[in-house]
């Protein structure tokens, strides 16, 4: 018994030293030092805008203009370095991959299917998986209904985006604003029946709702659009956080028509199917892209726009990863589409691009940042 105890102990500790000292040898070797990304994935981020030529992920520009990324990034903090250090360890660790499937496998084993063990990554019904982060917006707490704004929140945001509006204006530059709707608002019916909606208002809706009642701001919410067009064709990707391009394409026409009141509907343009395989960033976290290679891919032919809904403008797309695809369907309705992260938008940008419209769009996981201005000098 003793010798059993002692030589599970040594092969528990060689497994937890090994791990960590293979990785530290293998990021030592030329060009192993991050993640290779799988065909599916860059396929996905090409089509995406988020590909540069020399195959690098960039930082959105996805217009006619040299592409080149200008913004001085701020210092880090000591403790910043050192998170990020960490985090880029963590992420290369030997065999990650294949611990982590390992780990969701079990458990989904064990529980018939119906669970997984995943600290980012949430199992719904039909095989539609959810993001359940806190650490990257707070979803499922948006889904749930118990992080609405205060009345001293909204009135912030209202004056932050009012404010930008008005200077943006007073140099020619129109401005409106968008915030999409999270996977779990529009397929809920595909949410596990133990996480209960306590308010089934999200603070995404209750804050368009506030916007539209006590300002005369443009925000596009366009969870109504998504929800009369979602059974006709899948609109988020099932393995996947963001939507596909079909779903961008039914925001961006309900931007359309909010804004120039034109419309134009699923069926009157044309999307090719590009793979029917696709494993999203979801079953990536939680190890699962062999099992889950299911998503359809469509990419949206920009020539089948209808040119009455042509402008000859320049559009400033700034937003966050759901702008790429928002910003290739804009490619066919404006002469120029620059898409640039909030995360990274800088004052100079505007003299770079000399932008006609600026959109500004996040994530209703994100929307709490529609309080921080965007146009600091």
């Amino acid at each position: 018994m003793k010798n059993r105890d002692k030589w599970i102990t040594i092969a528990f500790l060689i497994f937890i030293l090994v791990i960590p000292l293979v990785t530290v040898a293998r990021n030592m070797l030329p060009g192993q030092g991050g993640q290779e990304l799988s065909e599916d994935e860059k396929t996905v981020l090409e089509q995406n805008g988020a590909i540069t030529e020399d195959g690098n992920v960039h930082t959105g520009n996805t217009g006619t203009g040299d592409g080149t990324a200008q913004g001085n990034q701020p210092k880090a903090t000591g403790f910043a370095k050192l998170q990020s250090g960490i985090d880029q360890f963590t992420d290369g660790l030997f065999g990650r991959t294949k611990l982590i499937a390992f780990n969701t496998g079990l458990t989904s084993l064990l529980t018939g299917g119906t669970y997984i063990e995943s600290t980012q990554t949430l199992k719904g019904k039909n095989n539609m998986f959810f993001y359940k982060t806190e650490l990257d917006g707070k979803p499922i707490w948006d889904y749930m209904g118990i992080n609405h704004f205060t009345d001293e929140e909204m009135a912030a945001i209202a004056a932050n985006l009012t404010a930008t509006r008005e200077h943006l204006n007073a140099v020619g530059i129109e401005f409106y604003t968008m915030c999409i709707p999270n996977k779990e608002i529009i397929y809920a019916e595909n949410m596990p029946d133990t996480i209960a909606r306590v308010n089934e208002v999200s603070r995404g809706e209750q804050l368009a709702d506030y916007l539209h009642e006590n300002t005369d701001l443009v925000f596009v919410y366009p969870k109504d659009a998504l929800m009369a067009n979602k059974d006709k064709i899948q609109l988020y990707y099932s393995t996947d956080s963001h939507s596909n391009q079909v779903g961008a394409f039914v925001n961006m026409q309900e931007f359309f028509r909010t804004v120039y009141d034109t419309h134009a509907e699923i069926d009157s343009v044309t999307f090719r199917t590009d793979a029917t395989d696709y494993a999203g960033d979801l079953v990536t976290m939680a190890g699962l892209t062999d099992k889950y290679d299911i998503d359809t891919v469509y990419v949206f032919e920009q020539d089948s726009a209808d040119r009455a809904q042509y402008h000859d403008q320049v559009l400033l797309y700034v937003g966050d990863s759901f702008g790429g695809f928002l910003s290739q369907i804009c490619k066919g309705y404006y002469k120029e589409v620059y898409w640039e992260d909030a995360r990274d938008f800088q004052y100079s940008m505007l003299d770079r691009y000399n932008p006609d419209v600026v959109i500004w769009e996040r994530a209703e996981r994100y929307c709490e940042v529609f309080a921080e201005p965007i146009l600091i000098k």
